[in-house]
């Protein structure tokens, strides 16, 4: 039997015992949660350093393994989730960042790398809320204004779109692709002199972007500036040579100015970058036509026709060459042809080939 003395002697050394391994947990515990963080940041540290070089599957193995260790980390989240997005794996990417502003609901950050996914998915609705609540949190982020105006774009909202572009202008204004894609919404709206004025902004900022310099080459065509878009269109294709589309435009403007030899040898340079471009024979044809060679023309205009049995433009100037021949059945048949291929908004030569249909006694016939 253990005497009343013992029995408060062992509750007494028990109890120092006990204490004891109360203060020496609470240090053992700190320690363990210090190189749980320690084996967290290296691994994020890691996971950084694989994403510089590219290996996006080791990097998502250290973030993997961080989460495992520390499911709370909004950082680690938003790193993975942006491995995702540079994968193409939009639902996964979602889904990170989702969580990471579950974590941290006020980084707009997180909201704007969402909106991306979500606009490469095509949910632009989506996109639009995120980039929205991205300038909630960050009123003076260009970048946000200047996403949600391509958003705006997507959902054919141009006005709102420019009041973004404006914005997005207005805070960082070094900036090409703001000018540039506000350019292009200009140019949509017909607005060319203010189109003008900002492919000229993004030019200032990088001359040497032969893009932006084709882009104003058009433009000069649109306000009937035929010599400067030549001078444009040049520099593009002495340094890109392989530039189908300007050495096609180069033809026409060339064409306009009647000179035909400098017109069918860039019509020809055109062809061997790419000889299943309808535009370039229609080009060629025209030329043809106005030199007064019907038959030669009709070829070319037959070749456009090939590469695009719906190419309206070709049918219209068909029809034109077999009138010069007296060709009637085949003029009223590439007229009928045009009509039914012609755009909306080709109002004077639809009113032009109807009328000549209907003098041809063509409107009722099969």
């Amino acid at each position: 039997m253990i005497s009343n003395g013992l029995l408060k002697k062992l509750i007494k050394t028990t109890g120092v015992v006990m204490v004891a391994g109360m203060l020496l947990a609470e240090p053992m515990a700190l320690a363990n949660d210090m190189a749980k963080a320690d084996s967290v940041k290296q691994l994020y540290t890691e996971s950084i350093n694989h994403m510089r070089t590219g290996n996006y599957d080791m990097a998502l193995d250290c973030l993997n393994r961080a989460i495992k260790l520390d499911p709370s980390k909004v950082a680690l989240y938003g790193q993975r989730g942006t491995i995702y997005l540079n994968q193409q794996r939009f639902d996964e990417a979602i889904g990170d960042f989702t969580k990471a502003i579950e974590l941290a609901p006020d980084h707009a950050q997180t909201y704007g790398l969402r909106a991306i996914a979500y606009g490469n998915k095509g949910e632009t609705i989506d996109a639009m809320r995120d980039l929205t609540k991205a300038i909630d949190l960050e009123p003076n982020n260009p970048v946000f204004y200047y996403r949600r105006g391509v958003t705006f774009e997507m959902l054919q909202g141009d006005d709102y779109a420019l009041k973004d572009y404006d914005k997005a202008i207005s805070l960082k204004q070094d900036d090409s692709t703001y000018y540039y894609s506000r350019c292009m919404l200009l140019i949509r709206k017909r607005k060319h002199d203010q189109a003008m004025e900002d492919i000229n902004a993004a030019l200032n900022l990088v001359p040497d972007n032969m893009k932006y310099l084709a882009t104003r080459a058009f433009l000069y065509t649109q306000v009937r500036d035929g010599e400067n878009a030549i001078k444009d269109y040049e520099t593009v294709v002495k340094a890109n040579p392989q530039d189908f589309a300007s050495l096609d435009n180069l033809g026409v403007l060339y064409t306009d100015k009647k000179d035909y030899v400098k017109a069918k040898e860039y019509f020809d340079r055109s062809l061997t970058v790419n000889d299943r471009h309808p535009e370039v024979y229609n080009g060629q044809g025209y030329v043809e036509f106005l030199q007064g060679n019907h038959e030669a023309a009709i070829e070319l205009y037959k070749k456009a026709l090939e590469c695009n049995v719906e190419f309206s433009d070709a049918y219209y100037n068909l029809a034109q060459s077999y009138a010069a021949l007296k060709d009637t059945a085949n003029e009223l048949e590439s007229y009928k042809k045009f009509l039914v291929y012609a755009a909306y908004n080709d109002y004077d030569r639809v009113a032009q080939a109807q009328k000549r249909v209907e003098e041809l006694g063509g409107f009722g016939q099969d």
